[in-house]
């Protein structure tokens, strides 16, 4: 095996192995309400389901991927919306704050970063619901979650939890080490020059940019922004298609594949229309 190889592969570890415990502690509470019925979230979210993508988007403003895991689990459980699911996955932003804190100079933009995230997603997500009103939201949670597995819970709910961490986890290793290898291919460089050569459409590289479930995207994108080559607009398309591992989740574990694509096409269609707004604006 190559030292290069041996590099990406410590590397994604590094990158990855801290989404282990956060996916046991999401399965431990699934399971829990799974199990009782009487704490079901969708009962909780039943009485505040016109506040729904709004507090999704202010939840998803919280600099971490684990929101948007949550969120894809619900929404394959039909416990929430899709313009909810939507509102968190636009808010999230992975690595983006932190690594616009490292700039002084930049970090005053951050406040204007996540009022801007904030709005777009949040009336995004109420506009979803409002047009699209055909998917039921059901009144308790299925025996269903982040993995689209279904069981009979004959095991304790620390077993089943751990081993539905563990699938998933393994899932998201393989697909975060082929991109990691795809992004050292490529070269910070080249995809650098692709930005600055092509500043009409820095919206849409940015965006599908951002659907990569890797926090190297928003590092990669929010780099670029500090360094002046990334727009506002383009970086605002980027991160709001960054949804961490959120979508990855849905990859695996929505079966309805034409759903699938649909949300990612508003995802992605929405992002680079607002970021294009954005860019020429700014």
């Amino acid at each position: 095996m190559s030292k290069v190889l041996m590099e990406l592969l410590e590397h994604t570890l590094k990158d990855t192995i801290i989404m282990l415990p956060f996916l046991f502690f999401t399965y431990i509470i699934l399971e829990l309400l799974e199990r009782k019925g009487s704490f079901s979230i969708t009962e909780k979210l039943s009485h505040l389901r016109r506040f729904a993508p709004l507090g999704a988007a202010l939840l998803g403003l919280i600099p971490q991927c684990g929101f948007s895991l949550i969120a894809a689990g619900l929404y394959v459980d039909h416990a929430i919306s899709l313009g909810t699911l939507l509102a968190v996955f636009i808010s999230t932003s992975d690595e983006a704050i932190p690594v616009l804190l490292a700039h002084p100079d930049q970090s005053y933009l951050l406040l204007y970063i996540l009022i801007t995230k904030l709005i777009f997603a949040a009336t995004l997500g109420y506009l979803t619901d409002l047009l699209i009103r055909n998917r039921k939201i059901e009144k308790h949670l299925p025996s269903s979650t982040l993995c689209g597995c279904r069981h009979s819970h004959n095991h304790s709910f620390w077993i089943d939890a751990l081993y539905r961490s563990i699938k998933i986890y393994v899932f998201l290793f393989s697909v975060s080490f082929i991109l990691t290898w795809l992004i050292h291919e490529i070269g910070d460089q080249q995809l650098a020059a692709v930005m600055l050569e092509q500043n009409i459409l820095q919206p849409l590289i940015a965006a599908l940019v951002g659907f990569v479930p890797n926090c190297a995207a928003s590092v990669v994108l929010t780099e670029l922004f500090a360094e002046g080559i990334l727009s506002f607009g383009s970086l605002i398309a980027g991160l709001s298609t960054n949804a961490g591992l959120g979508f990855m989740v849905l990859l695996k574990s929505l079966h309805n594949k034409k759903e699938l694509i649909f949300i990612f096409a508003v995802l992605f269609l929405s992002a680079w229309g607002f970021g294009t707004l954005l860019h020429f604006l700014f």
